[in-house]
């Protein structure tokens, strides 16, 4: 369909499930996003991708974040403009809508960039199923209550011709004891989610995160990113200072398969 010259239409097709992934990332790198558009099918030639994102900038439906980038790539967030239109599309979203009195703060944006090259890793190596965010996941709360925390992420991902399950948490900075006394209440608290993995910054902070939360009743292991990312289902993981290491994909295969795949 052709439209009138300097018209403006956002599609459904493609506008829209972009701005959706920018507003579930909270903050995503110009890559990652092609990377994600593309797993999901929503992109695939660079050149129209590049052009949409800057229409989209053009038209204040996402903002660029000047100061920053991320391996070389600009970095965006979605607005209200971009949430309004979201919504009036039927893509609603209780954590972040375009009434939100506060915006994705700047803080919060090297741990979502992060958060999406975990991601980006997983599609690289044709592991990732389903990738639940933490916008997605805190507004299911809101309404259902289904997991006593706003987990960073909930992955379903492969593992041979199963599919394991797990609550994903990004640590960058240790915490008070009080916040992790609240996180080990609501991690026993959890029903429906068997493993809770933990990737943290170095292992000196996974060190004493692991000692603040462990021992657990639920299955929890912890490894770093920069394992994660570089060696995924062979990454070492504990459960227990006083245990031998083993790898993620021991870890995981310890729940039961949601589906296997003859």
């Amino acid at each position: 369909m052709r439209y009138a010259k300097g018209s403006f239409v956002i599609t459904p097709e493609r506008d829209i499930p972009l701005l959706r992934l920018v507003r579930n990332c909270r903050f995503v790198g110009h890559q990652q996003l092609f990377e994600l558009l593309q797993y999901d099918g929503m992109a695939s030639c660079r050149r129209t991708f590049n052009w949409r994102v800057q229409r989209l900038l053009h038209t204040g439906h996402i903002a660029r974040l000047h100061t920053v980038s991320w391996q070389g790539s600009p970095v965006y967030s979605v607005n209200q403009n971009g949430l309004r239109q979201l919504e009036s599309s039927g893509e609603f979203s209780l954590a972040l809508h375009s009434r939100t009195r506060t915006m994705p703060d700047a803080n919060q944006m090297f741990h979502a960039l992060e958060l999406n090259a975990i991601r980006v890793a997983l599609v690289r190596n044709a592991l990732l199923i389903e990738w639940r965010s933490e916008v997605e996941i805190s507004s299911n709360n809101m309404v259902s209550g289904a997991h006593p925390k706003d987990y960073d992420a909930i992955v379903k991902i492969w593992l041979g011709n199963e599919i394991r399950e797990f609550a994903l948490e990004y640590e960058r900075s240790l915490k008070s004891a009080k916040h992790y006394e609240r996180i080990r209440a609501a991690l026993e608290a959890e029903r429906q989610i068997g493993n809770i993995l933990y990737l943290v910054a170095d292992s000196d902070l996974m060190l004493a995160i692991l000692y603040h939360l462990t021992p657990l009743a639920k299955r929890i292991g912890f490894t770093t990113v920069r394992s994660f990312k570089e060696q995924l289902l062979a990454a070492p993981v504990t459960t227990d200072a006083d245990r031998e290491m083993m790898t993620l994909q021991g870890f995981l295969e310890y729940g039961h398969p949601l589906y296997v795949n003859y």
